[in-house]
């Protein structure tokens, strides 16, 4: 895919999208009634706490996201990273370009520079990750629990499990996981979600930006005359 990457183009990542946090509802209503504007969506994963193309109760518990989201594509570009608790989405999302796990980082342009864009766990240097990763976006294994799925039972419990389950956290270390991430992207721009961190750094000559967590700052990230803006929700 050649992709340029357009002025005022907005980032937004990892908003786990559940019952208690629904600032990506709030997000994608202002989206649509233009009290925030832009031509271009970067989602950049984790926008839902779990979905996947399989997934019927998933499906029709976040349906009115799901809707708004293919309602907005009718007229914004959207790209969306799937991330590790969204995959599978292209049979939701037909309007929107899905950038697979297996095909980030995916390089675009922006201002004649070269951009590498990805969810951010990939180049984690884990095969056992990359096999878990593998077997859980199988979907003849997933249409399989959907079938021994009785009562949603399967599904309940993963989604209670993670309706409470703590995403804010400032990493300490970050600084030194961003030196070795940027060291495998062939690119003058890095931009990554996964971590929540929202940080930006220059590194060897490459400059790295981390998109906050929409649900732990309130964030999302405008690109506008080479500045990555934070604006609040």
């Amino acid at each position: 895919m050649c992709l340029k990457i357009q002025e005022n183009a907005l980032f937004v990542a990892d908003s786990h999208y559940n019952e208690r946090r629904d600032e990506f509802l709030v997000f994608l209503e202002k989206l649509r009634d233009s009290s925030i504007q832009t031509t271009q969506l970067f989602l950049m994963g984790d926008m839902f706490d779990f979905i996947s193309g399989e997934s019927k109760y998933f499906i029709k518990r976040n349906q009115k996201v799901i809707n708004l989201i293919n309602s907005i594509a009718e007229t914004v570009e959207i790209i969306y990273f799937e991330g590790n608790h969204d995959y599978n989405l292209n049979i939701i999302f037909p309007n929107v370009k899905v950038i697979k796990r297996e095909i980030q980082p995916l390089y675009a342009t922006y201002n004649e520079k070269k951009v590498g864009l990805s969810h951010g766990d990939i180049f984690v240097n884990d095969k056992f990750y990359d096999l878990y990763c593998k077997v859980i976006r199988n979907s003849v294994l997933l249409k399989f629990l959907n079938l021994i799925d009785f009562n949603n039972s399967i599904s309940k419990k993963i989604y209670y499990t993670l309706l409470d389950k703590k995403i804010c956290s400032k990493m300490t270390n970050f600084d030194k996981i961003v030196k070795r991430r940027v060291e495998h992207y062939d690119c003058e721009i890095v931009i990554e979600g996964h971590f929540h961190q929202g940080d930006e750094f220059q590194v060897n000559h490459k400059r790295y930006k981390n998109i906050p967590s929409l649900s732990c700052s309130q964030e999302y990230t405008r690109l506008e005359n080479n500045v990555f803006i934070g604006e609040r929700l």
